[in-house]
């Protein structure tokens, strides 16, 4: 029993240390999630496809070494490139280990619609990301528990899971990242709500002023319905 925990262990261990292993990992799960999803899609007659923009600015203070306060504006545009929503985000994260950060956000949407009254909306978010870097990669974990799918569908409770990997690309500006995100529904109808794929880059223009560009798949579980979002937005850290 012993010798079988500390062969667990050192798996574990060695999963971490070897950055190629971490990767051939993520691979393994993600083609594993999607073949398991893809079936449900494949029987449907039709499948819809949506297609969502976003920019905005993503400011970020360091208050000292644990404290950062960010306030993030954004604005949305549907598939026809009209206007549909903005929003503003203010966030708290706290850093009590090197490799541990705690974060506690708030959202408020407004979302004027044509010959009705304009909407208004309120998400909170509390989450835990663990960081490690690997060489040149830097993989994440992170555990988010909010009132919003980020979708303006449902105002449920989840539990969102998202795991991340970059790399950091010898002497370049560019810093590509993927991810993977699962959204779980709580309360009575619980389960998989939908899953979101991303890939993306940031740009350093200058000290602390980033450009990025990214691409999310969200892909419905309960729907057949797959999300295309396509955001440009702009970093200044002080």
């Amino acid at each position: 029993m012993r010798r079988f925990q500390s062969n667990k262990v050192n798996c574990f261990y060695d999963l971490f240390k070897d950055p190629f292993t971490m990767v051939k990992s993520i691979v393994r799960i993600a083609v594993v999630l999607v073949f398991v999803l893809a079936p449900r899609q494949v029987q449907a007659q039709e499948v819809n496809n949506e297609l969502e923009y976003r920019s905005g600015i993503d400011l970020s203070y360091k208050l000292n070494k644990k404290l950062k306060v960010s306030f993030v504006p954004e604005i949305r545009f549907d598939d026809s490139f009209d206007f549909d929503k903005y929003l503003f985000e203010g966030g708290l994260t706290y850093k009590p280990l090197k490799f541990l950060s705690l974060e506690g956000t708030y959202r408020y949407t407004v979302n004027p619609r044509t010959g009705k009254d304009t909407e208004y909306s309120n998400r909170f978010g509390l989450s835990a990301k663990a960081e490690k870097e690997l060489g040149r990669f830097d993989a994440g974990f992170k555990i988010r528990y909010t009132n919003d799918a980020d979708d303006g569908a449902s105002d449920d409770e989840f539990f969102r899971y998202k795991l991340s990997l970059g790399y950091n690309i010898p002497k370049s500006k560019l810093t590509p990242e993927i991810a993977m995100e699962a959204f779980q529904q709580l309360g009575n109808d619980g389960g998989l709500y939908k899953m979101r794929f991303s890939a993306g880059a940031d740009y350093k223009l200058f000290k602390n002023n980033y450009l990025g560009l990214s691409y999310k798949l969200d892909y419905y579980h309960t729907e057949y319905l797959n999300k295309h979002i396509v955001s440009l937005g702009y970093k200044i850290k002080f």
